[in-house]
């Protein structure tokens, strides 16, 4: 049996696809509920979200926070460390000063970002940025985040493919035997799909989105470990497939992009345009195709080879693919 269950949050168009001997349709109104927890925990387009109190209590010492605002906090900080800051959380005050400052569709719907023509100028790419996540303090056992004064996090797409792993996994742990998660993008499959022995996910080339001839690339994933073991472990196997690009999420004519680099605090002048990374978990796909974006081609394809990661890199001219963990059809 099969349910899908269509619905948006996050500020995206989100799909949840459920397979189950039965109680599909339950098993996807969950999700979406618990969906809509992480969002009123995560997000900064919430004025009563748990993590804009966090924000709003920067410097004032150790802060309780609920277990799921912990772990994107973990998560973001690990995130951090592993992209040696390429993925940068405490760019909160450089984010809302280019304008993003709202939801994104609400911000092209009023126009709010028509009038920064002029940031970044003045500015050079060898502008040094300091970063402060390294002074945020998480006590695991506490359950307590401290953040220095004047720092606020914002999560980016990390909570999106988060979420997506999380809500895998607890779908799984109730008795489903396949799942795909799908949060603006940002997706996570689990188990299988009916009686097929594989996910398959296209990947589109966005380069040139009027052209109908494209065909897009196919990746294929099926778990290696058996689900009973896994569920009687308590562990499943995913995959996670996240894309960071500058060909879309653009406003002022077209000028602008929502992504800036952490080393200036500058927009990014990349050149990989689009980065799709697959691994075994939604945020670290996610993370990993942002950092790839905001390095030099070579470098990108050294450091997804270096990680174990499955990618697909694009510049305005070339594209390069690795298949790793994966089978291509």
């Amino acid at each position: 049996m099969n349910s899908v269950q269509e619905f948006r949050a996050m500020g995206a168009a989100c799909m949840v696809s459920v397979y189950a001997d039965a109680a599909t349709e339950e098993l996807a109104n969950i999700a979406q509920a618990r969906v809509e927890l992480l969002e009123q925990s995560w997000s900064r387009f919430r004025e009563t979200s748990e993590l804009n109190r966090l924000n709003s209590l920067s410097g004032t010492g150790p802060v309780l926070v609920s277990a799921d605002l912990l772990t994107l906090v973990w998560h973001m900080k690990r995130a951090w460390e592993i992209t040696r800051g390429l993925f940068d959380p405490t760019m909160l005050s450089e984010i809302k000063a280019a304008g993003y400052d709202a939801d994104y569709a609400a911000v092209i719907a009023r126009g709010a970002l028509a009038g920064v023509a002029s940031w970044n100028s003045g500015t050079t790419t060898s502008q040094v940025r300091s970063s402060a996540m390294g002074s945020v303090e998480i006590d695991l056992a506490a359950s307590r985040v401290s953040l220095p004064a004047g720092v606020g996090l914002d999560p980016g797409a990390i909570g999106k493919g988060l979420a997506a792993d999380i809500i895998a996994n607890e779908l799984m742990s109730a008795g489903a035997r396949g799942v795909l998660v799908d949060l603006g993008g940002d997706i996570v499959v689990a188990g299988l799909p009916e009686d097929n022995e594989a996910w398959v996910l296209a990947i589109e080339d966005e380069r040139d989105p009027d052209n109908d001839d494209r065909e897009p690339q196919l990746v294929r994933f099926a778990p290696m470990i058996d689900l009973d073991d896994a569920r009687a472990a308590g562990e499943f196997e995913t995959l996670g497939i996240a894309t960071s690009s500058t060909l879309y999420r653009r406003w002022a004519g077209g000028t602008r992009h929502h992504v800036l680099d952490p080393r200036t605090g500058q927009m990014a002048d990349p050149q990989v345009v689009q980065a799709t990374v697959w691994c075994g978990a939604g945020w670290l796909a996610e993370v990993s195709a942002t950092a790839a974006l905001l390095m030099k081609f070579d470098e990108a394809l050294e450091w997804l080879t270096q990680h174990e990661r499955g990618y697909t890199l694009m510049t305005s001219s070339q594209m390069m693919t690795s298949l790793r963990g994966v089978v291509h059809g």
